[in-house]
């Protein structure tokens, strides 16, 4: 698949993420990342990016010519650019694209990645359920992986699933026990 673009959006009334990759070929995959998949997901994207740059980049000898050393040094600089040089002014463009695995989403429950040699990351993203189960692999450039990761990060900043809600309890003393008359009893709906 040569990817287009990707877009990454919070449904609230899913409690999810939706991701939308295009390809050039006018072809679409929507993917939904639960919270609980996205969490998880986060830390191991973005340890597997930061190898991907580091594969990029080559190692600066010390006992080279300083001309050589700055020249490896830009080098080095300008894959880093590159990865971190995305567009995210141009909208997601929602043409009648082709949807290869169907018009439902795939419910995201597993996700395999790898460093390949040729310097993209492997992505399957697997949906186990309900049987037999779907699944779709993509290989993503550095400049690509760092996109997704921002998207990824306005996603859950969106849906403020780290923040603690409001009346959560934490920080209050938890083994102060409640006056017996200002204790609610259960309610029960018949």
């Amino acid at each position: 698949m040569n990817i287009h673009q990707i877009s990454v959006i919070y449904h609230q009334e899913q409690d999810r993420l939706l991701a939308r990759i295009s390809s050039r070929e006018s072809e679409e995959l929507r993917l939904w990342l639960t919270r609980r998949m996205t969490l998880s997901l986060m830390p191991a994207l973005k340890k597997t990016a930061a190898d991907q740059l580091a594969r990029q980049t080559e190692n600066i000898d010390p006992a080279a010519p300083p001309d050589i050393q700055r020249q490896r040094m830009l080098e080095n600089f300008n894959k880093e650019a590159l990865a971190h040089a995305g567009d995210f002014k141009t909208p997601y463009q929602a043409t009648d694209a082709a949807l290869p695995m169907g018009k439902e989403p795939l419910l995201v429950t597993e996700v395999k990645m790898a460093l390949l040699k040729s310097g993209k990351v492997q992505l399957d993203f697997i949906e186990k359920l309900p049987e037999p189960g779907r699944n779709v692999r993509i290989a993503i450039s550095a400049q690509l992986t760092q996109g997704l990761l921002q998207l990824l990060d306005k996603g859950i900043t969106k849906s403020q699933w780290l923040k603690l809600p409001p009346d959560s309890g934490i920080g209050e003393a938890a083994d102060t026990p409640e006056p017996p008359d200002l204790m609610e009893k259960p309610r029960y709906l018949n």
